[in-house]
């Protein structure tokens, strides 16, 4: 079945005069000419007409054909008039429906859930789809993604019965009558929402949990149709409750990432004093060595002397190599502290001033750490210089002592 063959009912069926209705046939009387018999032939095809029919001479009874009869212009002389047989309603599952009223339309559940593209409602004798712009059509097309949100977010179903599990169970089932098409659905926000392919579960948690708040007192029967006429105030309240949700998130979210790179900071900034602790051990090495090998000596030209001065050579090199490296860790220092000055601030823009406490506090005990290694490398330097001092005092004092020790 298609459009075409709603057109073709609807052709036939507002022609029809004295339509008598049994059950789920419609009979009447029709012009008979072989136009109709073509029409009655589809419709046969299409399983929505007897095939048999009753042709007359006004009002005078003369044979019964079929449409698979051999009829010649003579039928059609001797023959004006054909009472007809019409299925009142088409088979359902079809894209295309036709049927007497709209609550034969909203009493089957498949067709809630899959909403028809073309209905012909003899009632009002009219073809509605998505682009006639009636009223109805576009409430029913609403309904049914109402209708999809219960069935998506349900835990289990039976029959037409679905199962939303929010700390207790709630029974939805899908049956609406006639007002349900009368009310004024903005489902624009619904499908914006549920498009998002980000906190999809955690959407469906939350409209499970709005559906529990409005409709758990209800009966079950009419939850369906009071959630769709309080539908606006029920999206309103989801919107309200995915938006705290997102700050939370977004919060959780942030929080997260200041912790893991608060660690990974400290790590860093301990890892800056750290990297040179161990060289400058050989500093107070190479100072004792320098020390108990400088000896006295006479004269500025002896062996002893040019020793004495190689081993200040040789502290002051060691010196002069940790001492860039030292100064090297400053500068590392500095990258590190503006790295995370420059996050943390990012981070707090995307805070609540209420919520910056933890994030202070974490860059509080950085800069802290910062100055702590900042002063062990001022002091490192320091010890390192003074060492290289008394390096050189003590062999200035071994050639002062040799001077005087000469003079006596």
């Amino acid at each position: 079945m298609n459009i075409d063959t709603l057109e073709l009912y609807k052709s036939i069926r507002e022609s029809m005069t004295n339509v008598t209705i049994d059950g789920n046939d419609v009979s009447g009387l029709v012009n008979f000419n072989a136009e109709l018999v073509d029409k009655l032939k589809r419709l046969n095809e299409a399983m929505l007409c007897s095939a048999s029919f009753t042709v007359y001479k006004d009002d005078t009874r003369k044979t019964d054909l079929t449409v698979n009869s051999e009829i010649s212009d003579k039928h059609y002389e001797m023959c004006n008039r054909a009472k007809i047989e019409l299925s009142k309603q088409s088979s359902q599952g079809n894209n295309y429906f036709i049927c007497s009223t709209w609550t034969d339309v909203i009493n089957y559940t498949d067709y809630l859930l899959n909403p028809v593209k073309a209905v012909y409602i003899s009632d009002i004798n009219k073809i509605l789809t998505k682009d006639s712009k009636d009223k109805n059509f576009s409430a029913y097309l609403n309904v049914s993604k109402v209708c999809n949100l219960v069935k998506d977010v349900a835990h289990t179903s039976k029959g037409n019965s679905y199962t939303v599990l929010c700390g207790q169970p709630l029974d939805i089932i899908l049956s609406i009558d006639n007002s349900a098409l009368t009310a004024e659905i903005d489902i624009s926000f619904l499908d914006e929402l549920l498009g998002k392919d980000q906190h999809k579960e955690a959407i469906n948690s939350l409209v499970r949990e709005a559906l529990y708040n409005l409709l758990s007192d209800l009966n079950p029967k009419s939850r369906l149709s009071h959630l769709i006429n309080n539908f606006n105030a029920f999206t309103s309240k989801l919107l309200v409750s995915y938006e705290q949700y997102v700050r939370n998130y977004s919060f959780d979210k942030v929080r997260k990432e200041y912790q893991e790179k608060a660690t990974e900071y400290i790590d860093k900034i301990n890892k800056v004093f750290d990297a040179v602790a161990t060289k400058t051990f050989a500093i107070p090495l190479g100072v004792w060595f320098a020390a108990s090998q400088i000896q006295t000596t006479k004269s500025i030209d002896s062996l002893q002397f040019f020793k004495n001065l190689s081993y200040c050579v040789m502290v002051t090199f060691l010196v002069v190599i940790i001492c860039w490296n030292l100064l090297g860790q400053f500068s590392t220092l500095k990258s590190t502290v503006k790295e995370y000055t420059d996050l943390f601030e990012r981070l707090g823009n995307e805070l609540k001033s209420d919520q910056k406490t933890e994030l202070d506090t974490l860059k509080n005990d950085l800069d802290t750490r910062k100055k702590r290694v900042f002063w062990k490398l001022v002091a490192t330097m320091v010890f390192a210089i003074i060492l290289l001092g008394f390096t050189i005092l003590v062999a200035y004092k071994a050639l002062a002592i040799s001077e005087l020790l000469t003079n006596k």
